[in-house]
């Protein structure tokens, strides 16, 4: 049913008048007449009683009157709601990151070049992790996600690109045996720990990972345990350069050459969201990592 053709009927049903309809609505009055007329063929049944000197509404023609003219009222109360929602989505942009990244490298050189492309914007920050950005996004809770990933993989229902990419290297801490070693070799590998996120091992992520072959794999959830164990020293991480170091003393070592991989920064956002044209731009921004083993945020 087409929703124009109600509104018309509903425009003469109030007014009795095709002339004053029409002149209301800003349409001819022949035209006015044939979308009534169309709207009772559709419903097959006839709503006004025309004659040379009036119009006045059917039985049926009073119903379908009652019946729609709330709906309508409804209707452009809706579509005043969500245009009001767009232009405070076009107002407002809601960023999710994960805290493990560098801000000053990572994140500020994103805002700055967002608050450059669109100076009235608001942004508001949100530090998380991994599974929390993807979760936050998929729920429309966030407007941009910023996280890493082992490969450039794209996210279910969104645009999604890499703004940077590292090596990935090894990482242990003051306390680990290797960190006085000069670099690590594929025995050193087979006989550690190698830590790593809850969701990253899983079924479908293990083929994002470097294929090593390590002692054994020890899982955490967030990013606080995973600092937290590598400075105890029993195992070692995988990471870009891309990382916050808050606290410790870390070393950072390259993989075996018969290991390569890649770390990777991604945005992520909906394919149809209103700034979709803004968050574009970011695959000309050119990000600058942090070099392993200098000091970082």
């Amino acid at each position: 049913m087409d929703v124009r053709r109600i509104e018309y009927f509903v425009g003469v049903a109030e007014t009795l008048n095709f002339s004053k309809a029409a002149e209301q609505m800003h349409i001819s009055h022949q035209a006015l007449s044939k979308q009534v007329q169309l709207l009772e063929q559709e419903l097959g049944a006839r709503l006004l009683d025309r004659s040379t000197t009036r119009v006045a509404l059917t039985e049926v023609g009073a119903k379908v009157y009652d019946v729609f003219k709330p709906l309508l009222r409804e209707l452009n109360y809706g579509y005043t709601e969500v245009l009001n929602f767009i232009d405070q989505k076009r107002s407002v942009l809601r960023v999710g990151y994960f805290s493990g990244l560098s801000y000053s490298r990572m994140i500020a050189p994103i805002l700055r070049h967002l608050e450059r492309q669109a100076p009235d914007l608001k942004i508001h920050i949100l530090a998380t992790n991994v599974d929390m950005v993807q979760e936050l996004l998929e729920r429309d809770s966030i407007d941009l996600g910023i996280l890493p990933m082992f490969a450039e993989i794209g996210l279910a229902n969104t645009v999604n690109f890499s703004v940077y990419s590292s090596p990935l290297y090894i990482i242990v801490s003051e306390r680990h045996p290797w960190y006085q070693k000069e670099s690590i070799t594929e025995e050193d590998l087979a006989s550690g720990n190698l830590l790593a996120y809850a969701n990253r091992p899983t079924e479908g992520d293990l083929a994002m990972m470097p294929d090593l072959k390590v002692a054994s794999r020890r899982i955490v959830n967030n990013y606080d345990t995973y600092m937290g164990m590598l400075r105890q020293g029993d195992v070692f991480g995988l990471i870009g350069d891309t990382h916050s170091r808050r606290e410790g003393n870390f070393k950072h070592f390259p993989l075996p050459e018969s290991c390569p991989s890649q770390s990777f920064i991604i945005a992520a956002y909906k394919r149809l969201h209103p700034l979709r044209h803004l968050l574009k731009t970011l695959k000309d921004l050119h990000l600058d990592g942090v070099m392993p083993n200098e000091p970082q945020d």
